[in-house]
């Protein structure tokens, strides 16, 4: 009768911690047998009750740990929480909390687990639309085009979701030097480990630097390395960004070697860094051809309901002994051409 006390005893504890894996009751769990009043042990309830009720709490310490200290990496590659934004950008001009953001812009940008058909209609809706636009680059200059990775096409065939390509791929071999395509300040750096677009470079652009009446931000992904550029500093027009590479979580088929570039503008200069997008605030996506051309309109929506006739853009650019055609412009195209 003593025994089966005993016995009765050790699993009621056993019990109690399971169902206390959060409070101090877990601590007092050793491997130590219990012992009888009368000095024999009670090994055999230790093992059936005990040892079963210690591992389960432990997995269950282990997994409460697991997800509330869950981190990710930044653009530096260090822990971060889920919810910590870019304090470098803290100073920066413009720079607001992500919470002042509206979660239509979030949507548009990127961060759309779980709706990406309420995202891509908002990418439709802010300029994720074909325009039928082309660069002509000024006095016949060779420079490298954007191949069959053209502005908003469709990408849901590349993709396990609905998707649009939110911006153009231009070619060069591994290696090649990207230049900024305006003056500006870095704002954005992202090791996107995981992530379709690889390791990135985010640049804002005021006004008085491209000559546009908006705040733009050009973004430069598959990069082959991180950039040396640091957050807030300040980039020249021409200046060497970034190198190419096909950097990024593969699909279906091999990249190739080339930038992804795309725009984003706003009227406001307000904008933020949640430590995985630049965010500007009241955003819309520029087809890339766009942002060289002299005068508007810029929308996506106006540009694709011109005539066949003005769908060329005379697009500036770098030449490779650094001079630029034409000599004033204040907008490039991110390689330098012959």
């Amino acid at each position: 009768m003593f025994r089966r006390s005993l016995h009765l005893s050790a699993m009621f504890l056993a019990v109690a911690c399971v169902f206390n894996v959060g409070s101090p009751a877990v601590a007092d769990i050793t491997d130590k047998p219990l012992e009888a009043s009368n000095g024999t042990s009670e090994v055999g309830a230790y093992l059936d009750f005990q040892i079963p009720a210690l591992q389960f709490a432990q997995r269950g310490e282990r997994r409460k740990r697991r997800s509330g200290s869950r981190k990710k990496k930044t653009d530096a590659g260090s822990a971060v929480t889920d919810h910590e934004h870019c304090t470098e950008c803290e100073k920066l001009e413009g720079f607001v909390l992500p919470s002042d953001i509206s979660d239509e812009i979030r949507l548009m940008v990127g961060k759309a687990k779980g709706n990406m058909n309420k995202a891509v209609g908002i990418q439709v809706a802010r300029g994720g639309i074909e325009t039928g636009l082309e660069a002509d680059f000024i006095n016949d200059g060779a420079c490298m085009e954007i191949d069959s990775e053209k502005w908003a096409i469709d990408y849901s065939g590349k993709r396990p979701w609905k998707a649009i390509h939110k911006g153009v791929d231009i070619p060069q071999p591994n290696g090649t030097p990207i230049r900024a395509i305006a003056s500006g300040t870095v704002v954005g750096k992202f090791l996107n480990e995981g992530n379709r677009k690889g390791i990135e470079v985010m640049i804002r652009h005021r006004p008085e630097q491209t000559g546009l009446a908006y705040w733009t931000y050009s973004q430069y992904t598959h990069l082959r390395e991180m950039s040396p550029l640091g957050i807030g500093e300040r980039v020249k027009l021409g200046q060497e960004i970034g190198k190419t590479s096909n950097t990024g979580k593969m699909g279906r088929r091999i990249r190739r070697d080339a930038l992804h570039l795309a725009i984003i503008y706003s009227e406001r200069p307000e904008w933020s860094n949640d430590g995985r997008f630049v965010i500007p605030k009241d955003a819309y996506w520029m087809d890339p051809n766009a942002f060289y051309r002299p005068s508007g309109p810029y929308d996506s929506q106006s540009l694709a309901a011109l005539p066949e006739d003005q769908k060329k853009v005379s697009t500036p650019y770098m030449k490779h002994d650094g001079s630029f055609v034409p000599t004033e412009t204040k907008r490039i195209w991110p390689y330098p051409c012959d």
